[in-house]
Order: C-alpha cells, then structure tokens, then sequence
C-alpha cells in the first residue's frame, strides 16, 4: 500500500508536507477530494487510512477558516485518517495559518499541501490504484534485480581461497550498489576485524566503520543471527516506507548468506518471496500483474486461461522438507509457495500439459504426499485464472476428505455444487440487488471490499491478512464496512451465509441492474428444479442415519450455530448435538464448526469468532431448498 512518502514523490499529485515527521509513512488506502462545505455536519464518512484533499480552503465563507478546518482535524485524528492535504496557490508553510498547523500537530493528522486544484484531484483519484500495481512491480523487480547480483555459484573454498574471497567482495559490493540506488541511500557493510567490505555510494573501502557516514538516522542490521561480526549499515536521505525496509531485511539475509558462503539457499528463498508475492496478487484477482511479476523469474508459467490449485497440509512435521521435494519434485512446472498463514503449501497447476499424465503435476504431487506420513493434499477443480481465490477455497475444503481417504489426497468432486445449478439470470438479478449499496462503490473500492469479503467469509480473518498482505484488522474493517453497507448484521450466521452467495454469484456470474422484489427472486431461484434436485442429492447422505441427523443441522443453523442453545431446543445434551456435527461433516464432505458450547462465539482472545462458511453455506441452502428452513435472508 502506497505511503503519504510516495505520493509526495509522484510529480502528478504536487503534493509536499508542512507537517510529517513520524507520520509520514503512514499508508494511503484510498483519496476523498471534498469542499470543505461538504465535510460540516458530520457527514464526511468513513475515511479511515484515506487522504483527504480539501479544494475550497480560502472560499468557504466562514469568518474563520480555522473554525471549519478544526472539527475536520479532530473527526481526522478519530478516524486515523491517512492525512489532509489542502489546494493552496504555492507549497510553504506561509500558505497555512500557523493555527491550523499547530492544530494538525497536536491532533497528529499529517497535513500537507497541493497545487492541483479539485476537479484535478478528481481524475488523479483512478491513479492511486495503478500506482499501487507500479509499486508491486517496482517491490517485484527490485527483487529479482537482487537476485540478478548475487553469483550463480561460489568456488571450493578449500581449492581456491583467493578466488573465493573475490567472489564474496565482489557479491557484496553489487549487493551494496543496488540497495543504495533502491532505498537512496548510503550504504555500508563492515566488520569490526576487516573494515569497510562494501560501500555505495563512493564510500572509501577497507576504513573502520566509525569512519564511513555519520550515525545519525542510520539503521543498522546484523549479518549474523547471533548479532556479531558483520553488519549492514544504512542511512536513508529520507525515512524508509515499509517496502524499503523490507528490502534492508532481504539485502541483510543476502549479504549475510554470501558472507558464510551459503549463497545457494537464500537465492531460492528469494525466488519463494517473489512466487508468495504472485500468490498474493492472483488471491485478489490481479492475474495480469502476478504474470508480469512473475514474467522474469518463470516466462511463460501463467500464460494459460485455466488452474487448478492443489493444497499440501504438513501437519506437525517440518514444511521446509515438503517444500524442497515438492521444488525438485516440480522442477519449475507450477508456481509453489507456502502458505503465509498454516502449514501447508499452496501450488497454482497452470495445466500446460495433460493433467493426467503419470508426469503430470497432480501426480508428482501425490507421489510427494504418499512419501511423507501425515501430510495430505487437496485440489480444486479447474478455474479460470482470475479465480485463483475460489480454487484455492476448494482446495482447501478437499482437505477435509483428503484425511479421511487411503491415499491422502483428494480432488474436488466433479459432481454439481449450488454455484453449477443455480439460474444464472435470476441469481445476477438477486445478488446485484442484495449487494447493490457494495457495487456501486468507485471501480477502485468495489474491488477491493468484494475481494476482500469473499475470502474473509471463508477463512479467519487473521489468515486472510497474510493471504492477502494486509492487516487483520483492516480485513475486520472492510467486512464490517461491507455489511454496514448492506444493513445486515454480520454476527448473524444465516446472514454471512446469503452475502458469501451473492459474492459467489457476482464472481462467477456477473450481476444485473436492481430488481423490484428481491424476495420473489430468490425465491424462484432456490425453487428451480436444478436447484431442488441438487438439494435431494446433498441431504441424501445425511437421511440414512438413524439419529435424524438432518433436524439437528437444521435446528442448529437456526440457533446461530451454538451448539448449547441448539442442545436446549432439541432437549439434547451439549455432547450429543457436538456427536451429531462431527457425525454429519464426513457425509456431506464438508468442515462444520463444533464449538466448545456457549462460549463458541469467542475465541481465546475473547474477539468475534470468525467462523468459516465453506460447510455451513451448502447445507443451509440445501435444507432451505428441500425444507424451506433455516429461512434465509432473501434481500
């Protein structure tokens, strides 16, 4: 996400700071252009992490303008809004009252100034997302520009000491060039015994470090883990974003490897934050930017229409050896990364060749699985590329079956699911209008919640964070946002249940302008015959049992999902409802939450539980098909 910093740095914006300091690096989510009319009477909205530019700073008719500008900054400070940047003739501090200033420091809102007028702002507002994609690729290319510097092998230290002690100056001063031109600034690697062992730009070579550049601002980052010998200093011209210095973290790993001559290792790990970074980018739909990322490393690996995702749990056992099989395994056939969030690996099968194949990805993964006891994978079945997301959320659920088969290993089934049998034009028409208040959002937003909403009503809101780079709680934020647009309380099951199906539909469907009567919509639409006959075949697994397993689901769906008040209304104990659950998940070959009674609502932390829809959403929709309940929120 691109900083107050960068977009100072972007000459189309003509932005400068009066006030920064500390905050300067605070992240931009998104830009409101405002008259500072339209920001009184509390009805500025949610600007959280958004920079705000105000275009009528000296024309609003107030007596003082500071009488205006001081409830903005203090509804700014609440928020923690990104900043205020305010359209002034020419940049300097003269142009601002010194009053409002001090009112911006004290309330610690960043307050900066612009020379684009208004209307200017509102054409450079589409900008800031494909500034976002030019930062992704800058992060992705200075990357793979580290790894174009580090050498394609070390000589035999005990052959050629001499020649070895050259190949690792000279690694480290092509390492030491490129991070002083990628974060601008001076760059020292020294030793306490060996002096100055590489420095950009034009530092002297072989002096004491104290000699090199002055300490202050400087960062220093040991080479070694046990923080002696060689360290990596570096003092920036300018405070460093969080890119950047993830980048010293990078260089710091290379520049410590070369030293102990272990080049090899951090070269492929490396080449596994550049594939976790592709992951990322196609997890929220960026197809066309994870295959230019990915373009310098792999020409060619995503240049295909359709996927499968296959996802390796490792259980308790060490992911690293996994990772190196499953590499040697593929030889570069299929982008493998490790899942940022459990213990498992994630791999994007591009079906360049016949998928079944002996050499086929999918069974040189199985051959990997069968190989290591505990491990199991699960696979999708095949999705566009744009749809990584929703193939990697069925991967994912085809774990359930894979632990419970000989094998280990499991794909998605090929039968119908709801998605395959609902009309698609009633559905368009139904989900359009449900999500209306989120799809009318600008281009850049409505993406982004809509992505976002997908995946965090799927898995905990912690592993969609690391799925997709972004804070936890800006994955709670965005879900709350969504649903106080929807006027739906998203602590209701049945609730998520609906919204996560018109995600599906929007996805996979598209969506059509606003209907009249919702209601009768999806009335039709879960009355089809298609629909009522996957239904039957769902619910038949389930009608064998002799513990009537179908009117405890369904009695538990209507009681939120807590197993304690599902145990009263059933006249029920707790245990034997809990029996009930875990009885029921295989026959249906989907994961269902049994929580730990009533205090299943929370999570050790005492937060919100964040439960996952991908078992729950089929069985209501089917039980509502066949039964007519749980009811579901039509519109």
């Amino acid at each position: 996400m691109p900083t107050l910093i960068n977009l100072c740095e972007e000459p189309d914006f003509c932005l400068r700071f009066v006030n920064g300091g500390p905050m300067a690096d605070r992240a931009v989510d998104s830009v409101r252009a405002l008259s500072l009319a339209a920001t009184a009477g509390g009805s500025l909205g949610d600007v959280r992490d958004a920079l705000v530019v105000i275009g009528d700073f000296w024309t609003s008719g107030r007596t003082s303008v500071h009488e205006g500008v001081e409830p903005l900054l203090r509804e700014l400070s609440r928020q923690r809004a990104a900043g205020l940047a305010v359209v002034v003739g020419q940049h300097g501090a003269q142009s601002v009252p010194v009053v409002i200033r001090s009112s911006a420091v004290r309330l610690g809102v960043p307050l900066l100034t612009t020379t684009k007028e208004l209307h200017d702002w509102h054409e450079l507002i589409p900008r800031l997302r494909e500034y976002r994609y030019r930062q992704a690729e800058w992060h992705a290319d200075q990357l793979t520009a580290l790894l174009n510097r580090l050498p394609d092998r070390l000589p035999d230290r005990l052959a050629d000491a001499h020649t070895a002690t050259d190949a690792d100056t000279d690694a480290m001063q092509r390492i030491a060039d490129w991070l002083a031109a990628a974060v601008d600034a001076e760059v020292v690697v020294s030793d306490p015994l060996r002096g100055v062992l590489a420095a950009a730009p034009d530092v002297p070579t072989r002096q004491p470090p104290h000699t090199a550049f002055p300490r202050t601002r400087t960062e220093s980052l040991p080479l070694s883990a046990t923080g002696a010998g060689a360290v990596l200093a570096v003092t920036p011209r300018r405070p460093l974003d969080d890119v950047r210095t993830e980048l010293l973290g990078h260089a710091a790993k290379a520049l410590g490897l070369i030293d102990r001559t272990r080049l090899r290792d951090q070269l492929a790990e490396t080449r596994r934050e550049v594939q976790l970074s592709v992951l990322q980018l196609l997890m929220v739909g960026e197809e066309v930017a994870a295959q230019r990322v990915l373009a310098g490393l792999a020409p060619g690996l995503l240049a295909t229409e359709s996927v499968r995702v296959h996802v390796i749990d490792c259980a308790r056992e060490d992911r690293e050896v996994t990772l190196r099989q499953a590499e040697d395994a593929l030889a570069g056939r299929a982008l493998l990364a490790r899942c940022p969030v459990f213990n498992h690996l994630i791999v994007v099968d591009p079906l360049q060749t016949d998928e079944d194949a002996p050499g086929g990805v999918w069974h040189t993964l199985e051959a990997v699985v069968a190989a290591l006891p505990e491990h199991c994978m699960g696979g999708s079945r095949v999705y566009a590329l744009s749809s990584v997301a929703d193939a990697y959320t069925q991967a994912a659920g085809t774990l359930v079956t894979a632990r419970r088969t000989a094998g280990r290993v499991a794909l998605a089934e090929q039968r119908a699911d709801l998605m395959d049998v609902l009309p698609p034009a009633t559905a368009r028409r139904w989900a359009g209008t449900l999500l209306r208040p989120v799809l009318t959002l600008p281009a850049g937003q409505r993406e982004q919640l809509v992505r976002t909403l997908e995946l965090g009503l799927e898995f905990p809101h912690t592993a969609v964070g690391r799925l997709l780079g972004i804070h936890r709680n800006t994955v709670t934020h965005r879900i709350s946002k969504g649903f106080a647009l929807l006027g739906l309380d998203r602590g209701q099951v049945l609730n998520r249940v609906v919204v996560s199906t018109a995600l599906q539909v929007v996805v996979k469907y598209g969506h059509d302008a606003h209907s009249a009567d919702p209601a009768a919509d999806f009335t039709a639409m879960v009355s089809a015959p298609e629909v009522r006959a996957w239904a039957d075949s769902f619910l038949e697994p389930l009608r064998a049992d002799r513990r009537d397993l179908l009117r405890t689901l369904r009695v538990w769906l209507e009681n939120d999902t807590h197993t304690g008040r599902t145990a009263a209304a059933l006249d029920l104990a707790p245990v034997t409802v809990r029996s009930h659950l875990r009885a029921a998940a295989p026959l249906i070959q989907r994961d269902l939450p049994v929580g730990p009674d009533e205090t299943e609502a929370l999570d050790g932390n005492g937060n919100e539980h964040e439960q996952a829809l991908s078992g729950v959403r089929p069985l209501a929709f089917a039980l509502h098909a066949d039964t007519g309940r749980p009811s579901l929120p039509a519109a």
